[in-house]
């Protein structure tokens, strides 16, 4: 049978074996693109032809499509007819199977980055990449344009997150050829990427090539200058410093990675820096919705730095600056976080915009909490409060109250967090906020249980979870199973918690919430450990593992390589124990996680001085209060950590 090939990175190609073959028009081709992109759904035949018929009658744009849709189930001899599915009221695109005679391009991309080995990543860096349908004359469909340019970031950042994976899994390999190979990938693929730049002088440090170094830097500082008329950010000045003095001996790099969106959204008779910076935060959105973190959070900061140019955007410079310290606090950058408020609340203070300030103020009474600054944390939150309050932001006083029950909660304050969190209760039933409600109810969930009534805890999550499911919020769902599996193992319900985090994983992974399939999966791990089950543990872990590193949770990664650790060692494993803890001193390394890296230096010195075997219990070991942000604010859980009384210790 003739290999039937679809190149839709790059202009569009179609060839049955070595001919060309011509979809009816470029709009057939343009829905084949869209159908492949979102293979596996139902759509309406009336969305399809809104999305690329907007110009004609109903009637005609209902004929255009059946015409498109009979040109792709007929040409080369009907190749495509198994992968659609065509009724009278939606059509389906279903892929095709991996031994099929059928090569999609960019389904063969996706499957890759998606995958959690590095050699599914290896197989997604040598598919040559190049926009989805880049030059192609598409029909002039306002929606469709819009679907297109989000379709190129959100592969673009995949593209990008991937490359990165490669490139920190060498440099922690110290495999500084394959490395620098992927970090020149980079700067290919986004001329404008500072990080990349920044890998590449790291790299070229640690090879004694001081010369290269200087050569990169000059390098990046003449496309910023020349392209965006901006310096270097202070983070590359004081890199190339101290790689300068330094000479062969780089600081531990930190994976993250920029990019430049190349398809900017229609002109909006904006001034030009604006627009730049507009098609940046675009592609940082892009960046967040596949788990780039870092990616999103140096794209934010380089159109900030873009938008500096254009002294009329103040406004926008603040919104700019509170989704770069979003991502920060998802990465657990404390510090860059607390920078990133105090220029976003010196802007809002001279708008004199206090409902930005109220937000900033939440934000900061947050990172405040982290750093056990209670009292100012309090304060902070308090002022937000009062002036939502005053601003009659019923929404906002509601979000103001969950800050404040947080504060409490992470400062062991317990009758004062539940009366806040109470207060949020009642407020958002008062408003008809069933979301709001329903994670106040989970909050009030964690506080009980942190007082010990997991029983009280279990009817709170319970609660929570019918509004969660009711509110169709699979996150929520989540976390609340995730909680109440705390709060039965807590009750000594062994078996019912199992239970439950199964569920939650399967939920987890249906809904593509990855950062909790890999806190659930841990959960898991431990769970059987402390059992004695560890083969079932280590397997676990080693999934937990895997998720951290495809989505570069390196927050997560080097705690789960201690558990994975510990775990080798109560099965006697030295030689994979060792292996795991090296890998975790990376990862600490990454995160600049000070505390953590001396404790590991510490016990792989015993480890290798005298072959000891302690291990830290993997039974219950109490958790690390956290949260996690949700549309409706913030939601609070605890995490296991393996280094726990090695926080305490540094409290």
């Amino acid at each position: 049978m003739t290999h039937l090939t679809l190149r839709l990175l790059g202009p569009g190609v179609l060839t049955a074996g070595a001919k060309c073959v011509r979809p009816h028009s470029a709009r057939t081709l343009a829905l084949l693109a869209f159908l492949v992109l979102e293979s596996g759904r139902r759509h309406p035949r009336s969305t399809l032809v809104d999305l690329l018929w907007p110009d004609l009658p109903e009637a005609s744009g209902r004929q255009s499509l059946r015409q498109a849709l009979y040109s792709l189930k007929t040409l080369a001899d009907g190749r495509l007819n198994d992968c659609l599915q065509v009724d009278s009221q939606w059509v389906l695109f279903s892929a095709p199977v991996d031994d099929s005679s059928i090569d999609i391009d960019v389904q063969r991309f996706l499957s890759s980055v998606r995958g959690t080995s590095e050699g599914d990543w290896r197989a997604a860096a040598v598919i040559p990449y190049a926009p989805l349908l880049d030059g192609m004359v598409v029909v002039q469909a306002p929606d469709y344009e819009a679907w297109l340019l989000a379709a190129r970031d959100r592969l673009r950042a995949l593209a990008l997150q991937n490359l990165v994976r490669l490139v920190t899994g060498h440099m922690a390999r110290n495999e500084w050829e394959a490395a620098a190979r992927h970090a020149d990938t980079l700067c290919e693929l986004d001329a404008l990427s500072e990080i990349a730049s920044q890998y590449l002088m790291r790299i070229f440090a640690a090879q004694g090539q001081a010369h290269s170094v200087d050569a990169e830097w000059t390098r990046l500082c003449g496309r910023l200058s020349q392209v965006l008329g901006v310096e270097p950010s202070a983070e590359s000045v004081a890199l190339h410093g101290a790689l300068r003095r330094q000479g062969a001996e780089p600081p531990v790099p930190r994976p993250a990675v920029t990019a430049r969106a190349v398809d900017a959204p229609p002109s909006t008779g904006m001034p030009g820096a604006t627009r730049e910076a507009e098609a940046m935060v675009w592609a940082g959105q892009a960046a967040e919705r596949v788990f780039a973190f870092n990616q999103a959070a140096d794209l934010y900061d380089r159109a900030l730095r873009v938008m500096k140019r254009d002294m009329e955007t103040p406004v926008q410079r603040v919104d700019v600056l509170l989704r770069r310290e979003a991502v920060l606090e998802r990465l657990g950058r404390r510090a860059d976080q607390a920078a990133v408020l105090d220029e976003a609340m010196s802007i809002a203070q001279s708008l004199a915009d206090p409902a930005r300030v109220a937000i900033v103020c939440l934000r900061r009474a947050g990172v405040l909490a982290y750093q056990r600054h209670h009292e100012q944390a309090r304060a902070a939150a308090e002022r937000a409060l009062q002036i939502f309050r005053d601003l009659e932001d019923a929404p906002g006083e509601a979000e103001a109250l969950r800050e404040l029950g947080f504060m409490h909660w992470h400062a062991e304050d317990h009758t004062d967090a539940l009366q806040r969190t109470r207060e949020a209760l009642d407020l958002h039933r008062r408003i008809g906020d069933v979301t709001g409600e329903a994670t106040a109810l989970h909050n009030l969930a964690e506080i009980h249980r942190s007082l010990g009534s997991p029983v009280q805890a279990s009817q709170w999550f319970e609660q929570a979870m019918r509004l969660h499911w009711a509110a169709r919020n699979p996150a929520g769902e989540i976390l609340s199973l995730f909680g109440w599996a705390n709060a039965l193992r807590q009750a000594g319900d062994a078996t019912g918690s199992k239970e439950k985090l199964e569920a939650a994983l399967k939920l987890s992974e249906l809904s593509g919430e990855r950062v909790m399939s890999s806190r659930v999966l841990h959960a898991l791990s431990t769970e059987y450990a402390s059992q004695g089950a560890l083969d079932v543990a280590i397997d676990y872990m080693r999934r937990a593992i895997e998720v951290d590193r495809s989505i570069g949770y390196a927050h997560a990664l080097g705690h789960d390589l201690i558990d994975f650790s510990n775990l080798h060692l109560l099965k006697g494993e030295v030689a994979e124990a060792r292996v795991a803890m090296l890998e975790a001193l990376v990862w600490f390394g990454f995160n600049e996680d000070s505390d953590a890296l001396d404790w590991t230096h510490e016990r792989l010195a015993e480890l290798d001085a005298s072959g000891a075997r302690s291990v830290l219990s993997m039974g219950v070991r109490g958790g690390v209060k956290s949260h996690l942000s949700l549309g409706e604010g913030k939601v609070y859980c605890e995490f296991e950590s393996p280094l726990r009384q090695v926080r305490q210790r540094a409290v």
